[in-house]
C-alpha cells in the first residue's frame, strides 16, 4: 500500500514521511542495521540483517502493491532515519483480519515526537484498510515505547516470559499489545 507523502517538523528540520520506494533500498537496509546496533530492543542483532540488498527493491515493490501491508519511512533528505512497518501476522484465512506493527528510529532523531507522528500516521493508514487489529510486541523494560503505544490506544493482552535471550544469557519478557481498529 502506498502511503502519501507527509511533512513533519523536527527541531526546525523538515522530515518527510512516505512509502519507501525500490530506489531507497540501501538507506532502508542502513537504518535497519543501525537501529539494531543502537538498541537491544530490536528483534535482531545487526549481523542478522543478512537480507542481500538485491532482495530489498522487490520486497518494497510488493509492499507498495499490497492492499493492507505498508511501510512508512521517515526521511531527512535522502536518508531514511526511521521506519514503521505494518505486515501480515500470518497467511492463513483466520489471521487475515490482523497485522503486526514494528517501528524503529535512529537514536539521533529520538525525543522530538517523531515516533508519535509515525505511529499516528500508521494507525490512520491502517484504519483505511479492512484490517481489524494491529498487534505488536515490546520489551518489558522499554517504558518509553510502552507509553507511546498506550498513547496510540494499544492495550496489553499478554506477556511472554523470557521471550528474548541475549548473547550474554540474560532474558527479557515481551509484552504483547493490540489496537482494535474495528
Amino acid at each position: 500500500m502506498r502511503i502519501p507523502r507527509r511533512e513533519y517538523l523536527l527541531n526546525g528540520k523538515t522530515i518527510i514521511l512516505r512509502s519507501p520506494e525500490p530506489e531507497d533500498a540501501q538507506t532502508f537496509l542502513d537504518v535497519r542495521i543501525k537501529t539494531s546496533e543502537e538498541s537491544y530492543n530490536m528483534a535482531r542483532y545487526p549481523e542478522e540483517m543478512v537480507n542481500p540488498i538485491e532482495n530489498i527493491p522487490p520486497m518494497l515493490t510488493l509492499t507498495l502493491q499490497s492492499d493492507n501491508e505498508f511501510l512508512i519511512g521517515a526521511f531527512d533528505g535522502d536518508k531514511m532515519i526511521g521506519c514503521v512497518g505494518v505486515a501480515k501476522y500470518g497467511t492463513h484465512i483466520k489471521y487475515r483480519h490482523k497485522l503486526g506493527l514494528g517501528i524503529s528510529i535512529l537514536k539521533d532523531y529520538c525525543n522530538g515526537g517523531l515516533g508519535t507522528a509515525m505511529m499516528e500516521y500508521a494507525v490512520e493508514s491502517a484504519k483505511q484498510t479492512d484490517i481489524e487489529q494491529l498487534l505488536l510486541g515490546v520489551y518489558d523494560d522499554n517504558e518509553r515505547a510502552q507509553h507511546l503505544y498506550k498513547k496510540m490506544g494499544f492495550v496489553e493482552w499478554g506477556r511472554e516470559p523470557r521471550a528474548f535471550k541475549h548473547k550474554d544469557d540474560t532474558y527479557h519478557d515481551e509484552i504483547q499489545m493490540v489496537l482494535m481498529l474495528k
